[in-house]
């Protein structure tokens, strides 16, 4: 009998504990009922009372290398483009239909091949 008591103990418990969830959810429900309630009155009446969600602003440009804002993004840098150990952009400010000398043994322009006094070989 005693099984028997602490079973119907268990349910009545759990019986409990049932019902106020059941009262917690009820009047949760009210009070969104209510808040629905106002927010379309207010609508109605041409309130503004419902807020409105901002829009989030994009996130502003900066460069990592240059250490800039809203000029460049960092995958777009100029500065990128040119390594520190490449040869320096053109300083050439000759005729550029005049044919410029280019040696293919020290790959510079300013003499040919044959006039090239590199003894090196690869």
């Amino acid at each position: 009998m005693s099984d028997l008591n602490n079973y119907l103990y268990v349910c009545f418990g759990q019986i409990n504990f049932l019902n106020s969830v059941i009262v917690d959810l009820q009047r949760k429900n009210e009070e969104l009922k209510i808040k629905l309630k106002k927010l379309v009155l207010s609508e109605f009446n041409g309130n503004d009372a419902v807020p409105k969600r901002k829009k989030k602003s994009a996130p502003r440009l900066f460069c990592d290398i240059c250490d800039c804002f809203d000029l460049h993004d960092t995958e777009d840098c100029p500065t990128q483009a040119q390594s520190p150990d490449s040869i320096p952009h053109t300083t050439y400010h000759g005729n550029p239909s005049e044919e410029r000398p280019y040696c293919d043994i020290c790959e510079v322009f300013g003499h040919t091949t044959e006039s090239c006094n590199d003894d090196q070989t690869f």
